[in-house]
């Protein structure tokens, strides 16, 4: 089965994740065991907590298939899209890595991070199928 047939599944790698989930767990027991902060302490802290575990939560579930002309997007929801609708993939240098924007058609857009891996293949694959001219 070729990658085209199968579809091509690209994701955060898992590190990413487990470390943000990590640093939440060991932020939270020092804060516990070396504080014992009063509650309005841990309403305080609760912010930047659950930022935190929703961003893991999110790289952890997140994946964007390409299959034929369709392009499945999972990050807490479901969306799809058509390859052959894709206007423009544009990539652009953002203080934490690159940002590949993909405009479509109908005036939808969606982004994705340089941290996704495969991230140079997965613009080339959008920019192959959508048939676009590589960039200047």
């Amino acid at each position: 089965m070729t990658d085209q047939q199968a579809g091509m599944k690209f994701r955060y790698a898992f590190k990413w994740s487990y470390i943000e989930l990590v640093v939440v767990s060991a932020m939270t027991w020092v804060l516990h065991v070396g504080l014992h902060p009063e509650w309005w302490g841990w309403l305080l802290y609760f912010p930047l907590f659950a930022y935190m575990v929703f961003e893991g939560v999110r790289k952890v579930s997140y994946s964007l298939t390409v299959e034929g002309d369709s392009l499945t997007i999972v990050n807490y929801k479901v969306s799809y899209y058509s390859v052959s609708r894709i206007a423009a993939v544009n990539v652009w240098d953002a203080k934490a890595g690159r940002i590949a924007v993909v405009d479509f058609s109908d005036g939808n857009r969606f982004h994705f991070s340089s941290r996704l891996d495969g991230f140079d293949k997965l613009v080339s694959l959008l920019r192959t199928k959508a048939k676009l001219p590589s960039p200047g």
